[in-house]
């Protein structure tokens, strides 16, 4: 038994699946979960306390492709010293194919971890196990008053929403009207689009365009999500202390949210008054995003305020922090990347869009998504964990946000980086320095957590001359996530 810390033992565990590696349509096939002591095969990581009593774990399956005979999400009891019990689904793969399987684990809303596994279905082909599949859990703490809501697509194009608390929900299986959603969205970014444009008219227009996107907002909401969720949120409202969106994040700009109900009184924009964070299947939980070097990407022509931009934050982060200098090439870039930065990758540049994805113009080049393709299979960035600030125009969001186009925010996070933030759509220069000088003034000389620190952000430059760049940015990570600079205690 080891040592008991906070009223719980400390001791390093694993979450391990085990699936057939490939059977025949219609047969029923077993899939093995179970959370074990040990870290197996994998690096020794910091321990963690699991209380006297044990803790309960959530864990939910994605199988597109296959159908559930039973329930996809079930709860494990973990105690201290012992190994959990073995929870067993049951899948049944109705066509041939190569099928993935996401296990993912859960504590109150907080996320703890995933693992996958493949399973190959073909005419004639008999059952045979597969590999034992594990990931490191490096924490079963959860974050009181943090709630995920896990957003799946099927095969057939219905969404499961579930929201995740101390409270677990089931699944609510909604298929969104035709283009009701998209129809919405675009509305939405229409208005924002003209607003971004424009040099001010006044407190009248700027009310007036407050209203028009609170409307769209609340609009957003009751085509976007499914009634019973609605009301699952607001039993959880005044306990929520951070919103997480895990999944198929191109549904809805979670950020314009504007909840609203019959007996509920509106509090603002989602991301006014809730840290709002989104996470990407497969995207580590990075909890510490450690900060001992910084890079700037200023290619020519970037907009005015790039260089007081560049440097304010030199002045914030101090000279305890390593400067790697301002990047203007493609090359020398993508050798950062490739190379596995360590701390953070702050752009200050315009994002053009076309009709294919988005680029950033350097000085010897086009760079954009598809030039960190060797990065994101390497996981280059995956050792540092980096903090990658895109302070460019609609630089998280997609060119049609309900599409699956190649985007900055996967790319970066599928190359290992440990947050990013970035825009949904083109945002004012001056606003963009602003938000950025009172982001990294929360997170870095305030301390605060990232969740919090991005919604202090919103928060600080919401008034200026009714500009709606607060809201424009989406954030990738934990919401709990610290950063560090050289010297920090």
């Amino acid at each position: 038994m080891a040592p008991r810390t906070d009223g719980g033992s400390m001791e390093p565990r694993c979450l391990i699946a085990e699936l057939p590696e490939q059977t025949s349509p219609g047969r029923d096939v077993p899939l093995h979960v179970q959370i074990v002591r040990g870290t197996g095969k994998g690096v020794q990581l910091r321990s963690f306390a699991v209380p006297p009593d044990g803790a309960r774990v959530l864990v939910t399956l994605h199988a597109p492709g296959l159908v559930a005979v039973d329930d996809l999400y079930q709860e494990l009891h973990v105690m201290p010293g012992r190994d959990s019990d073995v929870l067993c689904f049951r899948l049944k793969a109705p066509t041939p194919g190569l099928h993935r399987v996401t296990v993912r684990a859960f504590r109150g809303g907080t996320f703890l971890g995933e693992v996958t596994c493949q399973i190959s279905v073909g005419h004639g082909s008999v059952t045979r196990d597969g590999a034992q599949h594990r990931a490191l859990l490096p924490s079963m703490a959860f974050d009181p008053g943090e709630v995920t809501l896990q957003v799946l697509k099927d095969a057939t194009g219905a969404f499961s929403f579930q929201l995740m608390s101390e409270t677990f929900y089931a699944p609510e299986i909604f298929r969104f009207r035709a283009g009701d959603t998209h129809r919405a969205t675009e509305q939405i970014y229409a208005e924002l689009r003209r607003a971004a444009k424009a040099t001010g008219g006044g407190d009248k227009d700027a009310k007036r365009l407050h209203d028009r996107l609170r409307n769209h907002g609340v609009q957003l909401w009751t085509s976007a999500v499914p009634q019973a969720v609605q009301n699952q949120f607001w039993k959880e409202a005044d306990h929520v202390t951070a919103f997480t969106v895990l999944g198929e994040h191109d549904v809805v700009p979670w950020e314009l949210l504007y909840p609203l109900n019959e007996g509920h009184k509106g509090r603002g924009f989602l991301a006014e008054w809730l840290p709002v964070v989104r996470r990407l299947l497969g995207q580590d939980r990075v909890r510490t995003l450690s900060l001992p070097s910084v890079a700037f990407v200023v290619p020519p022509g970037s907009p005015a305020d790039a260089d007081e931009e560049v440097k304010s934050l030199r002045a914030r982060l101090g000279t305890g922090v390593a400067d790697a200098g301002v990047l203007t090439n493609r090359a020398a870039l993508t050798a950062l990347l490739e190379g596995g930065h360590a701390g953070l990758l702050h752009f200050a540049c315009h994002n053009t869009f076309t009709g294919t994805g988005s680029c950033v113009t350097m000085a010897d080049g086009p760079f954009d998504p598809i030039d960190l393709a060797s990065a994101a299979q390497m996981r280059s960035l995956r050792d540092h964990h980096p903090l990658v600030f895109f302070n460019a125009c609609r630089s998280a969001g997609e060119i049609d946000w309900f599409g699956e186009s190649l985007g900055w925010a996967p790319q970066f996070l599928n190359a290992g980086a440990g947050a990013f933030v970035g825009t949904l759509w083109p945002v004012r220069s001056d606003s963009a320095l602003a938000y950025a000088d009172a982001f990294y003034n929360h997170l870095i000389t305030g301390r605060l957590p990232l969740g919090e620190a991005s919604m202090k952000a919103r928060q600080a430059i919401r008034d200026l001359d009714g500009d709606p760049t607060w809201l424009a940015y989406a954030v990738y990570g934990s919401p709990a996530a610290t950063a560090t600079t050289p010297g920090t205690p």
